[in-house]
């Protein structure tokens, strides 16, 4: 990587990113295009005739089966190997994908739906720390970039194939998943050279260091990094909560709301990686704040605004919110991380992402059940937090440390 590159047009950069980004990109792509098990779950359920409790327990026991997922395969990549943990991680959630039509008692149905959440997210931190071991640091945000849109466009994309398939046969989704899964995992097999930090020996007279999570949760600015992604995605869930609900208190319709995420998608999927050239010569933390306090007022703004038009222009703010900090807020694990803890580095922003993905929900209709004025300031308020504790989390001066790479990386 030259001097200059940051000068270079995007799809030059996009070319020069390592064989190891590429194959990630690609595998997550698949993976998401044939993600069909969270969108269809209490569809599906409902269909077999069990109430709509039991099915959302059930979509709920993925929630908790990919926050556990998260915090094991942090220990994983970093023990075992990055290549090992995904291909673990997709070939286990290929396995009980598949076994769970095959379950008629609603119990083992839902106890399956933990163990395909816990393989489904196991592959994650092992992810994330390839993009930091193998792209170079001015490097990774273009990468982190193009992970994210290969995500979006899966997503935008696999709902619809889902769709077509479900009306098939609810079969052919859960064999679609699998399939998708296990397509991703020879990729990373075939395509990815192991990696596999160096454990870090200790000094003969230096005390007894802390290992594994210990360690990662004894850096500040981890510590304040993760509360931040959990107050930031907090706000940032509530688009999928009780944006919906604000919709519907306004008499408008379900379609409007699918078209406003319509239009967060396709805001995505053009701008958030030709933007990365703007802000990658920026600081991280005060990049990630303005971004926080952008998607919050964005967010917050919904509630001063009933009309189609004004709700738009809400959803734009909160979109470019949400592209400013995402990306960088994901790279940014890898610039506190020493090289032998990426994995869980990793693995803590996945749980950060999972907390909050798990309780704002709750705690944002129930907010907003007793005071919808209250939530929406709220929601400015957290922001805010949000903003102020990732500019806290400066990374520490970084130890030199060894990972063990494979020539093809």
């Amino acid at each position: 990587m030259t001097a200059n590159s940051d000068t270079l047009p995007l799809l030059r950069r996009m070319a020069m990113l390592p064989r190891a980004a590429w194959v990630i990109c690609i595998g997550m792509f698949i993976n998401k295009l044939g993600n069909f098990l969270n969108v269809f779950l209490v569809l599906y359920l409902t269909s077999e005739g069990h109430s709509a409790f039991l099915a959302g327990v059930a979509l709920g026991a993925t929630g908790l089966g990919g926050f556990v997922g998260n915090v094991v395969g942090g220990s994983i990549a970093d023990r075992f190997g990055r290549r090992s943990a995904m291909a673990v991680s997709m070939f286990g959630a290929a396995l009980f994908t598949v076994l769970l039509p095959a379950s008629s008692n609603v119990h083992l149905t839902i106890a399956l739906a933990v163990l395909v959440g816990f393989f489904a997210q196991l592959y994650r931190p092992a992810a994330g720390a390839v993009l930091v071991d193998a792209v170079p640091a001015a490097q990774r945000l273009t990468a982190f970039a193009l992970l994210r849109l290969a995500i979006n466009l899966g997503m935008a994309i696999g709902p619809a194939i889902g769709g077509v398939l479900s009306a098939l046969s609810y079969w052919y989704l859960f064999a679609g998943d699998a399939i998708a899964c296990v397509l991703f995992g020879v990729l990373v097999l075939v395509m990815l050279p192991e990696i596999k930090p160096e454990p870090v020996a200790p000094m003969a007279d230096a005390p007894t260091t802390k290992a594994g999570y210990r360690a990662v949760f004894a850096d500040p600015a981890l510590r304040l990094y993760v509360l931040s992604m959990i107050a930031a995605t907090f706000v940032y869930v509530q688009t999928t909560t009780t944006l919906p609900l604000h919709i519907k208190d306004a008499h408008l319709s379900n379609s409007f709301y699918g078209l406003l995420l319509g239009l967060n998608a396709i805001l995505c999927i053009l701008f958030e990686l030709p933007m990365t050239k703007l802000i990658e010569r920026r600081s991280a933390r005060h990049v990630i704040a303005f971004g926080i306090l952008l998607t919050g007022i964005g967010v917050a703004g919904t509630g001063l605004t009933t009309t189609e038009l004004t709700l738009v222009l809400t959803v734009v703010v909160w979109t470019f919110g949400e592209m400013i900090y995402t990306s960088v807020a994901t790279t940014y694990p890898g610039t506190l991380a020493p090289a032998h803890l990426r994995g869980r580095y990793q693995g803590a922003e996945g749980m950060a992402v999972s907390i909050a993905q798990t309780a704002g929900p709750a705690a944002g209709g129930l907010f907003y059940a007793v005071t919808p004025a209250g939530h929406w300031a709220a929601c400015v308020a957290i922001s805010i937090v949000a903003a102020l504790l990732i500019l806290g989390a400066r990374a520490r001066p970084a130890a030199p440390a060894e990972v063990t790479r494979s020539p093809g990386l």
